[in-house]
């Protein structure tokens, strides 16, 4: 009765925090839609949910995952108590982002929030970019509204599940965490400013003119320095002029983050072994590496035939979709690998076959006969 008792409470919680997050995501995607929102910018661009760069699209992607880990938890044989107490806390912090939401747009907080953003970094913005309004007003403020996400629900699970919080929900605390902290770099320093990111662009893009040229594409490649350094691929056979700065984020440095911070944290989560762990991230590093060129070349070959407005939705929309799509793809798939043993049952079919093959030989061959001589 205690044990069905303890898993209704288990239950319930799990519910609570997914619909405090739910309630959070769904506000806001009403307040975006209708353009009611108190930062001007938010109501300017669009329909911000539409945008991975920058935008608010990986919070659905956020959404989905819990949902699937949530409905996915490991339950342990000895199921460990969660205090009244620390439920409730669980789940006012899971309110946190629904009562932050409400504060921006009807508590005139979105105001302070721009407020610190300039003085925090106004000075360095206007100092290294031209273009510092869209990154005060649009990015510095969702780049807070991810923090709060990625804190509240990190928070939440850990009072909700203590440390195991960490391998049920892995996915979803690497894929939130690791765009709050891409966003976060690519914020505090926009653009080129980050050298030793800016130079992982190079090979990435050094690969994709490799690509242009064998598809046929004539262009030139070099390197602009000054305060934005960054690689630029440049064709003169089309009117206007195609031209691409590739930034560390273009380049996908952070795809590879955010591959090695989510796989990781699967790992975990796992019990295989140390060998197998280095060949599935070999693997799955040098195929986000090639979406990543890829995601470049087919920028390039949009900008070239299409113009600047469709190569910019591809830039700002499916972009990132192909780093994501790829990453989860391949997570689901280690995952399905491990769960079912797929390489296991594949070794003894094979072996089952070479066996059979054996005996299949053997049974065939004419029998040798010695013969005597008298």
């Amino acid at each position: 009765m205690l044990q069905t008792f303890e898993s209704v409470k288990k239950s319930w919680l799990q519910i609570c925090l997914l619909s405090c997050f739910i309630a959070a995501i769904v506000l806001l995607m009403i307040l975006d839609y209708y353009n009611l929102e108190t930062i001007a910018m938010f109501n300017t661009r669009g329909f911000y949910f539409d945008y991975t760069w920058k935008g608010r699209l990986f919070l659905l992607f956020f959404l989905w995952l819990f949902v699937l880990e949530t409905l996915n938890i490991e339950q342990p044989e000895q199921k460990p108590k969660t205090s009244t107490i620390r439920a409730v806390a669980s789940l006012a912090i899971a309110c946190i982002p629904l009562i932050y939401i409400v504060a921006v747009n009807g508590l005139d907080l979105g105001q302070q929030i721009l407020d610190i953003g300039e003085a925090f970094r106004g000075d360095f913005w206007r100092a290294n970019t031209n273009d510092w309004e869209p990154i005060l007003e649009g990015a510095w403020p969702l780049l807070v509204e991810y923090f709060v996400f990625t804190v509240s629900f990190l928070a939440a699970i850990l009072l909700a599940y203590g440390r195991s919080g960490f391998k049920n929900f892995a996915i979803t605390l690497g894929l939130i965490g690791g765009i709050t902290f891409v966003y976060g770099l690519d914020t505090l320093f926009p653009y080129g400013v980050l050298r030793p990111l800016q130079m992982i662009a190079l090979p990435t893009a050094a690969c994709a003119s490799g690509v242009l040229e064998m598809i046929g594409y004539q262009f030139s490649l070099f390197y602009m320095p000054g305060t934005n350094a960054s690689p630029v691929i440049r064709s003169y056979e089309v009117t206007p002029i195609a031209s691409i700065n590739v930034v560390w984020p273009c380049a996908g440095v952070h795809s590879l983050f955010l591959y090695t911070l989510i796989i990781l944290l699967l790992f975990r989560k796992s019990n295989m072994t140390n060998f197998r762990k280095l060949a599935y991230f070999i693997v799955g590093a040098v195929g986000t590496y090639i979406v990543n060129v890829l995601r470049i070349v087919t920028f390039f070959v949009i900008l070239a035939s299409n113009g600047l407005t469709d190569a910019m939705i591809f830039h700002d929309v499916h972009g990132e979709l192909y780093s994501v799509v790829w990453i989860l793809s391949y997570i689901f798939l280690v995952v399905a690998l491990e769960h079912f043993n797929i390489i296991e049952k594949a070794r003894q079919k094979m072996s089952n076959i070479g066996q059979w093959l054996h005996i299949t030989k053997n049974s065939s061959s004419p029998p040798s006969h010695k013969g005597t001589t008298n």
